[in-house]
């Protein structure tokens, strides 16, 4: 019989089996602490964000930036960082030449890191604005919408294209309108949401099926693949082919800048404001590591002329200076401009009497 020291090998074995008996079992519901996910080092997920941007990111070229070069300079940095926030500042700066409103971090507990803030003046005043409303007995609807009768025309306020606001808000609020001499739309503070959405909002504006815009995707051969078009047709029992009139500025992004690109083509229609912000990408958010996400752009996407949307912006027809204090501070001047502009074109002048406090309908 074989022997441990002075013990035979199958008593060492009880021994052995008893001991184990006697251990509590683990619990179920306790992990193994060898099965939990390691944390993700910083060089991990530097090369993670770098790859996927050199994979799908469109635009390089257009703005100029060596990729291969950013992650020679950064990724040392990244191998140099001893926290997360370390990691963070290096992929800030890495990304800060992209100056691409698409392309921000999240932490863990879900606020957003922007790698880029434009400095520009916005054509909007919440106060004045709301005060003008109040005057004209506003309705608001769900979301970011609502809806008012002002100087004998309508108005429709789009504040974003993303849920509660769908199709079903926006045609009830045409269709308020249908019989007015003519429309304004006011997007300047709409940052964006479903183009889909925006785009198909356009359909009520148009008799004819068209390239509302063209979007480029990254392929293996970029310089092989030609914009795609995005047609859009007329939809509805009905469309609005009176004077339009549509109020744009620096706060418009994204969807919005496809629905006024859109529209900037109608016949009927005036775009009468700012350049629009000048950021459309169509952005995935995707796991960085250690509970940080990223997003990346997908595409890169151009207005019926072909001429790129990113940076650039979409411009109006009619560029209108903002000199809120030229007017009362019940007043709105892009508004009130908008008003003078349809009463030139349709040769209905009147404003609409101050609303009764009764009248202000709640969503």
């Amino acid at each position: 019989m074989r022997r441990v020291g002075n013990v035979p090998v199958t008593l060492a074995l009880g021994c052995v089996a008893l001991l184990a008996s006697c251990v509590p079992a683990r619990s179920a519901a306790r992990p193994d602490r060898a099965r939990v996910a390691a944390p993700r080092s910083y060089v991990e997920q530097f090369d993670t964000l770098w790859a996927r941007f050199d994979a799908v990111y469109p635009s390089f070229t257009y703005k100029q930036v060596d990729w291969i070069r950013q992650r020679d300079q950064y990724r040392r940095r990244a191998e140099r960082a001893r926290s997360q926030n370390e990691l963070v500042a290096t992929l800030l700066a890495m990304l800060a030449p992209l100056r691409d409103r698409h392309v921000w971090l999240i932490d863990p507990k879900g606020h957003v890191v922007p790698t880029y803030r434009p400095v520009w003046s916005m054509n909007f005043d919440r106060a004045r604005w709301q005060q003008a409303m109040r005057e004209v007995g506003y309705t608001a609807r769900r979301g970011e919408a609502g809806d008012a009768m002002i100087g004998g025309y309508g108005y429709l306020h789009i504040g974003s294209w993303r849920p509660p606001v769908d199709t079903l808000v926006l045609d009830a609020m045409l269709e308020r309108y249908r019989d007015a001499p003519g429309l304004i739309l006011d997007v300047r503070t709409n940052a964006g949401g479903r183009d889909a959405l925006a785009l198909d909002f356009a359909r009520r504006f148009t008799t004819r099926a068209f390239a509302a815009s063209y979007v480029q995707v990254r392929t293996e051969f970029p310089e092989l693949d030609l914009p795609l078009a995005r047609t859009i047709a007329p939809r509805g029992v009905w469309q609005f082919t009176k004077p339009v009139v549509v109020l744009t500025g620096r706060g418009g992004l994204s969807a919005t800048e496809s629905f006024v690109a859109a529209l900037r083509t109608m016949p009927q229609v005036t775009v009468m404001g700012d350049t629009t912000g000048g950021a459309s990408g169509n952005p995935v958010v995707l796991p960085l590591g250690n509970g940080w996400r990223f997003t990346v752009p997908r595409w890169m996407e151009y207005g019926p002329d072909q001429r790129p949307i990113e940076w650039r912006g979409v411009a109006p027809h009619l560029a209108f200076p903002w000199h809120p204090d030229a007017f009362g501070p019940g007043r709105d001047p892009l508004i009130d401009a908008a008003v003078g502009l349809l009463g030139e074109r349709t040769g209905v002048y009147r404003m609409a009497p101050p609303a009764e406090p009764s009248s202000v309908r709640d969503p």
